[in-house]
This record gives structure tokens, sequence and C-alpha cells, in this order.
């Protein structure tokens, strides 16, 4: 009864988020939809892993070629799935160049069983597949699919790294591609994406590990199978859950990016230092960054400038993203009101939304950027520093 709650937690977990977000109409966040086939497909692999986990050795050799197929496939779904929040707006049928090397072994594997003997691929379960051996003196057939085993677990390794490090950069471009577009950031970032890809990494690396060392290790071990039985479903689980909250992606920012398109083709140089005047007066003296939902459009029709060329200024004159820039004078403005004895009753809360602030949490976040400390921390400062002069 153990084993079985261990094997089949992750297809439970899996075939939930399929189900949540296949039901979903496709129109409304096609980024949803390629994760619920992504979870679709991770549940049928670990339908296959269970029966193979759980001793059921003719309904794994049946399946052998679909677990082979799924389980390169997991890892390129993934990918899709990031390039679709931050870079893809349309799905393209280069896509399946991605899974090549899964159709491709799946379908020589299939050959090869047919061809075995009865015999053969009970050789190839148990010296291959259990053992982690090689088949040394045994016929060419069941080398052959040995070979087909290992070169799959070889490309796998190759997937690992090639597609969770290309996924995180993807979402690290994107976030700063918002921060030079948006003064408030919440609900657009993907933190969550770049978090559980460095999770899916060290916990798929340790994954590839134990399959080098053998998953007969697992076979009468429930202990250890359950170690990443739950790390897995758990990750699942995550990915899940974040995405269905994620219905920001790269289509909403082109969408407000055609909205407020503003162009204007005067060489950048010839107004630098106007620009930066004008940009100072917006936030000094303005004070536009009281404004939760500020876009960087609206401060390029205030100076008649074009988008890229006020971004590239503050990238380059003040070292800071748009969002950053914004936060700073926010910042700015939230520690004058707590250094404001007549402020003494203005909740966190409401400093945040006088600031220019979208929430509680950003508030948190950007002061504690500035300042190192919380807005919370700060005020209890700034009441000792004041009891100590009265005192």
């Amino acid at each position: 009864m153990v084993r079985e709650i261990i094997v089949l937690t992750p297809i439970y977990v899996s075939l939930f988020w399929s189900f949540v977000f296949l039901t979903n109409r496709f129109s409304i966040n096609k980024a949803r939809y390629w994760l619920g086939i992504f979870m679709l497909v991770v549940s049928v692999l670990y339908s296959c892993h269970a029966g193979f986990f759980m001793g059921y050795a003719n309904f794994y050799l049946k399946v052998d070629s679909l677990y082979l197929v799924t389980g390169l496939s997991v890892f390129p779904l993934y990918y899709i799935y990031v390039r679709i929040l931050t870079c893809d707006i349309d799905f393209h049928w280069s896509y399946l160049i991605h899974f090549i090397p899964a159709i491709l072994l799946a379908v020589i594997l299939v050959f090869l069983s047919i061809e075995a003997t009865s015999e053969a691929r009970q050789i190839y379960y148990s010296e291959v597949l259990i053992r982690n051996k090689w088949p040394d003196g045994h016929a060419l057939i069941i080398q052959s699919m040995a070979f087909i085993f290992y070169a799959s677990r070889a490309i796998f390794g190759v997937q690992v790294i090639g597609y969770l490090v290309a996924g995180y950069r993807l979402a690290k471009k994107y976030d700063h591609r918002i921060a030079d577009f948006y003064s408030n950031l919440e609900g657009r970032q993907l933190i969550w994406v770049k978090l559980l890809t460095v999770s899916f990494l060290l916990t798929s690396i340790a994954s590839s590990a134990v399959n080098i060392i053998g998953r007969g290790l697992f076979m009468t071990n429930d202990l250890i199978l359950a170690v990443p039985s739950a790390l897995f479903s758990t990750l699942f689980f995550i990915i899940g859950l974040q995405g269905n909250k994620q219905d920001y992606t790269i289509r909403s920012l082109v969408e407000d990016e055609d909205k407020d398109q503003f162009v204007v083709t005067e060489p950048p140089d010839s107004r630098h230092d106007e620009l930066k005047v004008g940009l100072i007066n917006l936030l000094e003296t303005r004070q536009v960054y009281l404004g939760s939902e500020l876009r960087i459009t609206e401060l390029c029709r205030e100076l008649n400038t074009n988008r890229t060329y006020l971004s590239n200024l503050i990238n380059n004159e003040f070292k800071l993203s748009f969002n950053d820039l914004i936060n700073l004078y926010r910042v700015k403005h939230a520690a004058s009101l707590i250094e404001d004895k007549k402020a003494d009753g203005l909740s966190l809360n409401d400093i945040a939304g006088d600031s220019g602030f979208g929430s509680l949490s950003s508030f948190n976040r950007a002061f504690k950027k500035v300042k190192g400390v919380t807005p919370g921390q700060y005020r209890n400062e700034v009441k000792i520093s004041r009891g100590k002069v009265e005192s």
C-alpha cells in the first residue's frame, strides 16, 4: 500500500492540473493550455514509471517506448511553455523539432521490441533496466535495445541542462523587459519560473545520477523511492499552482506596447541633456511616480521622445531599469512620510498607496532593496531616534 501511494502521487498531481488547464478555453491563455499538455505528458510518464516500480514487468515492457518518448518530451514541453510565457506570441511548427530525438528513439525501440523474443525482452528488463548493466554476451537485438536505453539517458542529461538553462535565461530577459516598461510589476514578473527552474534543474540532476546508479536500488526500498516521488510531486504541484495564477504573458506585454506606441525618429544624442533634465523634472517636481500604473510610454509623451531613447537614457545615466528608478523615488517619498510626525497615524498600507506602490508586498520589497530594512523596521528606527532627541 505504501509503495502504491509513493508511485501514484505524481500521477494524481499532474492529472489534476492537466484537467484544470485543458478544460479552459484555448484562446484565453495559450501558455496555460500548453502547461496542461505538459502535465498530461507527465501523468503518462509517471503511469509507466509506476508500472515499473510496482514490479509489473510485462506491462512495463509493453509501454517502455511510451516511457521513453514521454521522458524525452518533458523538458522540451517545459521549455516551450516558458517560451510562450516570455517571447512567443503564437505557436510555431518549429516546436516539433524538439521532439525528434524522443520520437526517433521510441520508434526504433518499438521495432526492436517487436523483433525481440520474449526471453530477450526479459533479459533486457532484468539486466539493463533493473541492474543497469550492459548485456555482454547476449544477442545483438538485446544490445541494440540497451544502446537505445543508454542513448535516451544521455539525451535526457543534455536536455536537463540545455532546456532549463535556456528557460531560465528567457525568464530573466523577460523580467528585464517588463522592468523597462512598467512601474508596477505585480502579477507580471516570472521570478517563480526562475526559482522553479533552478529547483527543477537540481532535482533532475539528482534523478539523472540515480539513473546512472541504476533503478534497481529503488525496487526494494520504499524510503529511497519516496524521496524523488515527493520532490517531483511537490515541484509539479507548485508549477501548476503558479501557472494557474500567471495570467500575464508576453502577449499581454506586446499588446500594451502596441497600444502605447509612441514613435519619434529624432537622433537621441541631439536631446540627451534636455531629456535628462525633463525626466528629473517629471520625477522631482511633478512627482509622476505617484501613479501606481505609470508606464514609460507616459513619460515619452511628456518628453516627446521614443521609448527606446528614454529607456537607454535611464539604463545608462542612472544604471537602473525604469521600474527601479520609479521605485527609488517612491521609496524616498515613503521614507519622508514615515519620518514626518504628522503621518504617524498612517498605516504602512496607506503609506504604500500614497507613495505610488500597487501593493504592500511590492512596497516592502522595494523599500528593503533601497534602504536595507523593511518599512516597519525603518519606522521603528525613526521612533527610537525621535525618543533620543526628545530626551
